[in-house]
């Protein structure tokens, strides 16, 4: 994970960031949105090539099928790239590299601080509370992304816990 020590203030936990939690958390947020793409990519491929090869007997229909999915997937993984390269970006503007970030699970929500920014979101602006293996992704009602990626090792799983609790959503079912 990280060389990053977790120290417990009166605040909350707090890490210095180093310089591998952008790619960490980057990538953890890009492998939750890649499965559907994939797998419709693959349905794609089978229907089409084998769709072909049915109706003609000819192999160079599976070639094409082939062509086609590798394309695809040249394509898939492009995206994931450009992606991933896209949030490593945002999530260094958020967190710079040498930087304090504080986060305390109160029950009024979650507080996020750094030297430059304090957010605070309300509990009942919480939406969803996902994990992975190095990140926490904080949804917010009304938003279609993550609203804040936060380090895994600044939330235990009695944080995350009262966290879900706290949210409407999840709390209604």
């Amino acid at each position: 994970m990280t060389d990053a020590a977790v120290q417990e203030t009166s605040t909350g936990k707090s890490i210095v960031i180093d310089h591998g939690m952008r790619w960490r958390l980057a990538r953890d947020h890009q492998r939750t949105k890649q499965t559907g793409l994939w797998v419709g990519g693959i349905l794609i491929l089978l229907v089409y090539g084998f769709g072909l090869f049915a109706l003609n007997g000819n192999v160079r229909s599976l070639v094409m099928a082939a062509f086609w999915g590798l394309l695809i997937a040249i394509g898939f993984v492009a995206i994931r790239h450009l992606g991933t390269q896209k949030l490593t970006r945002v999530i260094e503007g958020l967190y710079p590299a040498g930087d304090r970030l504080t986060v305390a699970v109160t029950e009024s929500g979650l507080t996020v601080t750094t030297s430059a920014t304090s957010l605070t979101v309300a509990a009942s602006a919480l939406w969803r509370i996902s994990t992975g293996p190095h990140s926490v992704r904080v949804r917010v009602h009304g938003l279609t992304g993550p609203a804040i990626i936060l380090p895994r090792e600044l939330l235990d799983d009695a944080d995350i816990a009262r966290l879900r609790a706290m949210s409407p959503r999840i709390r209604r079912g």
